[in-house]
């Protein structure tokens, strides 16, 4: 087992207000020091099994329990054309695992009173002035809560300037609502906030998250730079294209550095183990920590609740984190946790911070086995097998449901309609017709199978928002 963060008995005397308290961590970062655990060869063959059923070429995987790293590993390939061997301390682009980061940076920042996230952000990006974007606040943007569209662009600029080049031009069509009405998620959010930090810390936004994260938990390898990142052993993004043909590698490699904040972190599984535990042991007695309880306090706070809880019983977003709550082992407790994706790469970190435990699963294809993966992981590092919730029967909609929710409903350029059709309530998308059913008390479910789920939020006796995954469409008039 690794233990990132040693006993510190005069942790005290070398504490101030808004000051960090930096580990100095020199162990190993896939290091086994008490041997491989019992269940290892259990979890395995779960992984192993996952690959092949997603078709994904490999996968790295980190367990931690009681504020430990007890298993790291990699599974098959980082890449299908040299047939290199994936390794534990592999980097891997982790998708929107990095709002985390981003959040964890502004978390520190207002802390240490080097940014008010409660202010305009046209206080920072005066180009922005006058407009009604700029009246937003850093704060809503890292919720999710600003009425911004959601769009995830994989190729643009490049180079550092390219942040600010894209955020300062900007404007007002970036609103599909009024700020502060609902979460709905929008990458083009988190990097505004990401460049807010960097007017406001007058440093580039890698070197931000470098000084007030990534360094200071001891991730040595990770980074947003690409240049850096491919002079460590990195894996290669896949994509699987259709049923009969093989995982391929996405080229061009994948780079804009205008939502680095969003989405563009390399990262490896223990290092995310090295961040987990750092979040989970703050405020500890006894332990040397990284981050001001304070900080880890403001970055795990839910500020705005989130429609469909992402699977838990209940889900609030905070700064880069879903957090929320599960009683899959029994009684409830908290669960933090954030998934993602881009080209070619799939990533999931899931922490049960009251028992210290967490699951880092990065995988270079399809991430459709990494459930599977983490349900197992967490079974075998707590010893209960957990509990899925049962399925809610669903039903026709009444007369009176059918009244609320039909309509038009937009976000951008994704607008669906709604409409009552010999009684029975259908969806209309891009030419599709979808028949409409009740499951539970807010979802809309597809009649077919798995075909849809939507959740809806009623306000005055009609629905105004219908909830696509974690996106929200507006009621139009």
């Amino acid at each position: 087992m690794t233990n990132f963060f040693a006993p510190a008995r005069r942790r005290a005397a070398s504490v101030a207000a808004t000051a960090f308290v930096v580990a100095a961590v020199t162990t190993p970062m896939a290091a086994d020091a008490q041997g491989t655990p019992a269940w290892a060869p259990t979890l395995d063959s779960v992984v192993t099994a996952a690959l092949a059923m997603s078709r994904a070429p490999g996968a790295t995987v980190a367990v931690v329990h009681n504020g430990l790293l007890v298993y790291t590993k990699g599974y098959g390939l980082a890449n299908v054309e040299t047939r290199q061997p994936m390794t534990a301390d592999m980097l891997l682009r982790v998708g929107s695992v990095t709002k985390m980061f981003t959040g964890a940076m502004l978390a520190s920042m207002a802390e240490q009173k080097l940014i008010n996230v409660t202010a305009p952000i046209g206080t920072y990006v005066t180009s922005l002035n006058g407009k009604r974007v700029g009246t937003v606040t850093t704060h809503q943007l890292m919720t999710h809560n600003a009425g911004w569209i959601d769009n995830a662009v994989a190729y643009g600029r490049m180079g550092e300037g390219a942040l600010g080049e894209v955020m300062r031009e900007v404007g007002d069509t970036l609103f599909f609502t009024d700020a502060g009405r609902t979460f709905s998620y929008s990458n083009p959010s988190i990097s505004m906030a990401g460049y807010v930090a960097e007017v406001a810390g007058k440093k580039r936004f890698a070197t931000l998250v470098e000084e007030h994260v990534l360094r200071r938990a001891g991730m040595k390898l990770s980074t947003f730079k690409p240049l850096d990142a491919l002079t460590w052993p990195t894996a290669m993004g896949h994509l699987v294209s259709g049923p009969n043909n093989p995982p391929t590698i996405v080229r061009p490699f994948t780079e804009n550095t205008a939502q680095w904040a969003a989405g563009f972190l390399f990262s490896s599984a223990p290092e995310l183990a090295r961040f987990t535990i750092a979040l989970m042991i703050a405020g500890q007695p006894d332990v040397a920590y990284p981050f001001p309880t304070n900080v880890v306090r403001r970055m795990t706070t839910g500020y705005v609740p989130h429609p469909g809880g992402s699977g838990l019983d209940s889900a609030m977003y905070a700064y880069g984190l879903v957090v929320g709550r599960t009683s899959m082992f029994g009684s409830s407790e908290r669960v933090w946790t954030h998934g993602g994706a881009i080209n070619g790469y799939n990533a999931d970190v899931y922490m049960l911070p009251d028992r210290r435990t967490a699951v880092i699963t990065l995988v270079n294809g399809p991430g459709s086995g990494i459930p599977g993966i983490r349900m197992k992981a967490l079974e075998l590092a707590v010893g209960t097998t957990p509990t899925g919730r049962a399925p809610a029967e669903t039903r026709e909609l009444t007369a009176a449901e059918r009244a609320q929710l039909v309509g038009r409903y937009a976000q951008g350029r994704n607008v669906v309609e709604i409409r009552e059709v010999d009684g029975k309530a259908v969806l209309l998308q891009n030419g599709l017709t979808v028949p409409l059913l009740r499951s539970g008390t807010t979802d809309i479910v597809g009649a077919a199978p798995g075909a849809l789920r939507m959740f809806t939020r009623v306000e005055n006796g009609q629905v105004t928002f219908l909830y696509s995954g974690s996106r929200a469409l507006a009621r139009q008039p």
